[in-house]
């Protein structure tokens, strides 16, 4: 039995948008996160809403951070510091995939004589 479409309020779309965007977070993991079925409808809801869901925030949200203190800021700044040491070490780490990855296709292309690359500028 299939199941019948999930109707998704118009908050609870860009609240998820202004989180993906916010995160960094991949769409896949987003979908994921928030129980979706699939990561295409985060795309559907972008050129949906285009920039709504980048809006600044309200007088409200302003009078939030005028009322946090030194001590929050301090932890809101570590953790985005750990965060940036921690994509850091996630691009260096498939940085190196690629190189392996590279070096694994020269390997091959020498020893088996074949060629695994696309040749630029070669017609089909």
């Amino acid at each position: 039995m299939r199941k019948s479409p999930t109707k998704y309020s118009e908050e609870f779309k860009l609240s998820v948008l202004r989180d993906y965007y916010s995160s960094g977070m991949s769409k896949r993991k987003c979908a994921r996160k928030y129980g979706l079925c699939n990561p295409t409808l985060l795309s559907s809801w972008q050129s949906k809403y285009g920039e709504k869901t980048l809006s600044l925030p309200s007088e409200e949200e302003y009078d939030d951070m005028a009322r946090r203190s030194k001590e929050e800021y301090r932890d809101e700044n570590a953790a985005l510091r750990k965060r940036v040491r921690e994509l850091e070490k996630a691009l260096a780490y498939s940085r190196l995939e690629t190189e392996a990855r590279d070096v694994m296709i020269d390997i091959a292309e020498r020893e088996y004589e074949i060629s695994i690359r696309k040749k630029h500028g070669a017609k089909q």
